[in-house]
């Protein structure tokens, strides 16, 4: 990190460009064959709209775009301490990250299905079934949103007297982008086991948030769902519907639902 800091910020943009658009298109090929390889677990029988993936990714463009602009300026504003050495630094960076960025989406995405903001959020609910580009397919004052995301918890760990491991925190944030990616892929690659809900408090199946884009409320949460759980957001049908897919049995529309458990 100290070395990419030191880079003029020409050079510094281009490094960090390389990286975070090589990593999404990394990452979004691989989803695209994850979701071709398991189209037996195809959660949405529906088509997308027309021009869906043109649009999702001139708007994914954008995103790592300012992505790579923000953080360009981020790194040599000098703000974090990156001065963290050693494997429990490194794991206590990532998992602060796991746990700030999670909190922080939560209440970002449900304050942006409110009356006042939905038009912040309406960019990227255009896209009913999702794609592995609906991922970073948002407005601009959505991207702002998730840039600021990025950067609280390292700024906040500086101000409390943490050194932020850079390693950990770049993990982090590859988790994050993988995370996002495959969170919008229209088949089910989660097994079974993990729709029992005491196994799913730290990671989802993909179908529910394919749930929160067709039904629009609730499901707010990132990749856990202690958020939902805790604050009342979750549907309980979920569950039935994943069991249902993994089965074979796509959904034939947005409506659906399943039966609750008993």
């Amino acid at each position: 990190m100290d070395l990419l800091i030191a880079l003029p910020w020409p050079v510094r943009l281009a490094a960090l460009a390389a990286l975070l658009f090589g990593a999404a298109a990394a990452f979004t090929g691989l989803a695209f064959a994850l979701e071709r390889r398991l189209a037996h677990r195809r959660i949405f029988a529906i088509a997308l709209h027309p021009g869906q993936r043109r649009r999702e990714l001139t708007n994914a463009l954008v995103f790592l775009s300012l992505l790579t602009i923000a953080a360009t300026a981020y790194l040599g504003a000098g703000w974090v301490d990156w001065s963290g050495r050693g494997w429990a630094a490194g794991l206590v960076t990532f998992f602060a990250c796991w746990f700030g960025f999670d909190v922080y989406y939560y209440l970002l995405h449900r304050a942006m299905h409110t009356r006042a903001l939905i038009r912040v959020h309406r960019e990227h609910h255009a896209s009913h079934v999702t794609t592995p580009l609906t991922a970073f397919s948002t407005s601009i004052p959505e991207c702002l949103g998730w840039i600021v995301g990025y950067a609280l918890v390292p700024l906040g760990m500086t101000g409390l007297g943490l050194a932020v491991h850079p390693t950990g925190f770049l993990a982090y944030l590859l988790y994050n982008f993988w995370g996002n990616i495959l969170g919008h892929v229209n088949s089910e690659v989660i097994p079974a086991f993990v729709a029992r809900r005491v196994h799913s408090w730290t990671a989802h199946p993909i179908i529910y948030h394919s749930l929160h884009h067709a039904r629009y409320t609730g499901h707010y949460s990132f990749c856990a769902t202690f958020m939902d759980r805790t604050l009342g957001s979750e549907w309980s049908d979920w569950p039935e519907l994943h069991a249902r897919v993994v089965a074979g049995e796509p959904l034939t529309s947005l409506k659906q639902r399943g039966a609750a458990p008993p």
